[in-house]
């Protein structure tokens, strides 16, 4: 098709190839953002036989915080996750997709 239409290297991506990829490619960026800070909470508190591994973040605090019955610091904690999680959310993948949505549409 694109041969048939005699685009050049730059028109074919921005003209065909973008616009049927983009959108796609911000959606699964929103999945795999959001698997990624999971995974990476997670992992911040690992225990293993006798061993445990610490990192300072968001993620060993909650668990600390649940392991040592703190309910308190333990809805500080959700709060300030959501929180977070709403932020990069409205700041950074409403105005990709936004642009995804209208920009890159067929």
């Amino acid at each position: 098709m694109m041969v048939n239409l005699r685009l050049n290297r730059r028109q074919r991506w921005s003209q065909v190839i973008l616009p049927a990829v983009f959108p796609a490619y911000v959606t699964g960026g929103i999945t795999a953002a959001g698997g990624a800070w999971n995974a990476s909470i997670v992992a911040e508190l690992v225990s293993w036989h006798h061993h445990t591994l610490n990192a300072y973040g968001l993620g060993n605090y909650i668990a600390t915080s649940s392991n040592q019955g703190a309910f308190s610091s333990l809805v500080a904690g959700g709060i300030v996750m959501s929180a977070f999680v709403v932020v990069v959310n409205r700041l950074f993948w409403r105005r990709l997709y936004g642009v995804a949505e209208s920009r890159y549409s067929l």
